[in-house]
């Protein structure tokens, strides 16, 4: 992805970032035989490669029921990610449409008009 500003990078890398203390990165790439010397980086620009390498093999035909097995999986987890809770626009209007539906609990709002 194109950096849109000065200050943004050019890379889609970020949003394939997990946090370093998960071991995700770095078991994926053991998996495929890639490990980092000790206190050291991944070889310069393996990570890409192996985007790109993934991406080749996901396109296949031949794929199909693995494609299928890591779909499902990703919905699994972008399941449990979603939270039921709903926002609510900041006019009393709205608010009071969001306590007549049920979408907020009459004694939630007197408790956080309470608090403020």
């Amino acid at each position: 992805m194109p950096a849109s500003k000065d200050t943004q990078k050019g890379t889609a890398m970020d949003y394939l970032a997990a946090p370093r203390d998960s071991g995700l990165v770095k078991s994926i790439m053991a998996f495929i035989g890639y490990e980092a010397v000790k206190g050291g980086r991944l070889p310069a620009g393996v990570k890409y490669d192996t985007l790109i390498a993934l991406n080749e093999m996901l396109s296949t035909k031949d794929n199909e029921e693995f494609n299928s097995m890591l779909a499902t999986r990703v919905v699994e987890l972008q399941a449990s990610r979603r939270t039921t809770t709903s926002k609510v626009a900041a006019t009393p209007e709205s608010i009071i449409a969001a306590v007549k539906s049920g979408k907020i609990d009459l004694s939630e709002l007197k408790s956080a008009l309470a608090s403020i």
